[in-house]
Parts: C-alpha cells; structure tokens; sequence
C-alpha cells in the first residue's frame, strides 16, 4: 500500500469517540421533534453516516452534492446547489458538512434550505478550521476545532483521492 501524503492529524479512534457525543447531543437537543439532515456530499459521507447512527432512526435524510474546492484551494464558486431539491415545510432542518472553512458552502446551503421551507436550520461539522471567513456561519456542533491547514481522510480529499482513509491527515503547507 502507498503511504498516504501528511501527517497524522486526528486518529480514528478520536473520531469514533468524538461523534458518538456529538450524536448524543443532537439527539438531546431535538428530542421529540422530526428531523431532517441534510449531508453535504461528498466529503461528509463518512461523519454522516457514522453520525445517523446516534440518532433517533426516524431521522430523514437528504444528499446534496454541493463542491466549491479544486485541488487544495476553493474556487470561490459554489457548485450544484441548483439541482438540490426538498420537502422541508416547517422542518427542524440539520446541515451536515465535513469542514467549515470559508463559510461559502454552509451560507448558500443554509439559505437555499430557508427557501424550501425550512423552519430551523443548525449547522454540524466535523471540523472547523480557525481562519478568517468569507461568509459568516457558526456551526452548533464541532467536532474538533483545527489550525489552517488542508486536511485529508475520513471523507475529506485531495482531487478524490484520500477519503477513504480512516483517520485525518495534515498535509504541508504548499501541497
């Protein structure tokens, strides 16, 4: 096997641990209340699925593929949001992402679930990373708070590659 590029950053194990609790305090806070998550596809897809686990099995679940990264840097440009589409009339609606970095995704994404109908929309990430934003967003739920710098594995990638590995990776300030 190919060692994959970087450092190890956040073990596996941290990552297990860390989004059982998030998942208890999501279950908590909408305890009794219909929930929809909306996963942000693509580097979301191994939180979010590990997250539904913790949560109540009558949780709704939405995929929208959104991407605004190519390469190690972001283009600016939110793709796909036009094609994402759901019935969120006076739902209690949970956006969940892989990182929040400059802010872009998470703000266009929260709107767009406003204008179908969304009563309340949260924000989980898995990790937030401490840098100056372009849109302003807070996320409720974090799993871990980074340093800036482009990280890879457990859905976060590197032109595709790299999502599969089980834990998060630093790469070194250039690549």
């Amino acid at each position: 096997m190919i060692r994959p590029p970087g450092q190890d950053y956040i073990s596996s194990v941290r990552i297990r641990r860390r989004v059982r609790e998030l998942g208890r305090s999501i279950r908590r806070f909408y305890k009794n209340r219909p929930l929809t998550v909306v996963a942000l596809l693509k580097g979301s897809v191994f939180f979010v699925v590990d997250l539904l686990r913790h949560l109540e099995p009558s949780t709704e679940v939405e995929f929208w593929t959104v991407s605004s990264y190519r390469g190690t840097r972001s283009t600016g440009r939110l793709h796909g949001l036009k094609s994402c589409r759901g019935n969120f009339r006076g739902r209690d609606v949970l956006l969940i992402d892989d990182i929040l970095d400059s802010g872009l995704t998470l703000a266009h994404t929260r709107s767009h679930a406003k204008r179908l109908g969304a009563r309340q929309v949260e924000v989980c990430v898995l990790l937030n990373k401490k840098r100056k934003r372009v849109r302003t967003v807070s996320a409720r739920w974090v799993g871990f708070h980074i340093t800036d710098r482009f990280v890879i594995g457990y859905g976060l990638d590197m032109d595709q590659r790299y999502r599969a590995l089980p834990s998060i990776r630093a790469l070194p300030e250039g690549v």
